[in-house]
């Protein structure tokens, strides 16, 4: 299933017009559906192609059929078109409707565009919810033979720089399982990333491929054993890991491996990191970041030495209080800055052998 994005080509597109549900709107709202396919210009085509080859790039998760229970019967009206059973103004007056019955009373109004597309070269159905927003266009216009700016309001305006708040899916012929079921991707500019569960599973019938704290305990760990085994400069091995920390401590909804390596690490270090992770599965694009599954070791810093001793430290409190002096025949001096307020022996729960168990109690100090 091909994930390349800059090959989505949009054929012709419908809008339905989908209202918000007023529980105090004197008329209840209806849904306005179109009957024809709109026409699309080159310079439309091109914007509503590079819009969304973006947001997907951006904010696309892969997503599959939700078979366990089903909540939708969009699935199956996607695959009657992905295997051209049906033509798209008919299909889409059914995915209009399901849109129209899926959403809350908190839903606002917005127009859902389906559209007839390829991505490299497979046949695909586009379905974006569209919120449109207000705007003023100021014209150049002469008045009394003096130059001045019309200025005029707009209140159906769509795709604007500045729109935040649209969903988009897109499903191809081949991700089409033998099952039957289909596969794709959805995306939520709203929630960068992450997904309103009306959209996804109410609407889309579909759940995320995979789960977001699996993936970060992935790259977690892959990116751990690289800046372990693969950093030998102490000091550069303490500044990669630090900044892992960080991220992952970061209140960031999503996580990008490549933008990761990018801002932190060295730039002859970054192609090996990325190789890495690919080789241990771990993601090296955007996922959603759940730390659930790691978070406990994400409080503190470990620094371990050849000799046996470790040092452990508050990964807040690292960068003031613990410093690293790098020596020519690479052992390192750690100074640890700050106020000793306790000491204590530290016990390790080992088994041991019955044959020496009496040997392991201390015998009290002899004043002989």
């Amino acid at each position: 299933m091909s994930s390349e994005f800059a090959q989505l080509v949009v054929d012709e597109a419908i809008f339905h017009l989908v209202p918000q549900r007023r529980k105090s709107a004197p008329v209840p709202a209806e849904l306005q559906l179109s009957e024809a396919v709109c026409q699309l210009t080159d310079d439309v085509r091109t914007k509503i192609q590079a819009n969304f080859r973006k947001v997907l790039t951006s904010y696309g998760r892969e997503v599959v059929e939700e078979t366990d229970v089903k909540k939708s019967t969009l699935p199956d009206c996607v695959h009657e078109y992905l295997t051209k059973e049906r033509e798209l103004v008919e299909v889409s007056e059914d995915i209009a409707q399901l849109l129209w019955d899926s959403q809350k009373a908190s839903s606002p109004a917005g127009l859902l565009l389906v559209a007839a597309a390829s991505l490299a070269g497979q046949r695909a159905l586009l379905i974006v919810k569209l919120e449109q927003e207000g705007g003023l266009r100021a014209q150049d216009v002469v008045v009394d033979g003096r130059r001045t700016f019309d200025m005029r309001y707009f209140a159906d305006l769509l795709m604007t720089e500045h729109n935040k708040v649209y969903k988009a899916a897109l499903f191809s012929a081949d991700g089409i399982t033998e099952e039957g079921h289909i596969e794709g991707w959805a995306a939520d500019k709203q929630l960068g990333g992450r997904m309103a569960q009306f959209w996804l599973q109410a609407f889309l019938g579909c759940r995320q491929r995979n789960d977001p704290k699996l993936l970060t305990q992935a790259f977690h760990e892959a990116a751990g054993e690289w800046i372990d085994q693969r950093v030998s400069d102490p000091e550069k091995s303490l500044r990669y890991l630090m900044a892992l920390l960080v991220e992952l401590r970061s209140n960031t909804p999503t996580l990008d491996p490549t933008a990761f390596a990018r801002r932190h690490l060295d730039l002859r270090d970054q192609d090996d990191f990325l190789t890495h992770l690919a080789s241990k599965n771990a993601r090296t694009t955007v996922f959603d970041k759940d730390v659930a599954r790691v978070a406990t070791r994400l409080n503190d810093l470990k620094l371990g030495f050849e000799s046996g001793i470790f040092i452990v430290a508050p990964v807040k409190r690292v960068d003031e209080d613990v410093e690293i002096d790098d020596h020519p025949d690479g052992t390192s001096t750690v100074t640890v800055k700050g106020k000793i307020t306790s000491t204590r022996s530290h016990y390790s729960a080992r088994k041991q052998d019955p044959a020496s168990a009496g040997d392991q109690t201390p015998e009290p100090d002899s004043d002989a």
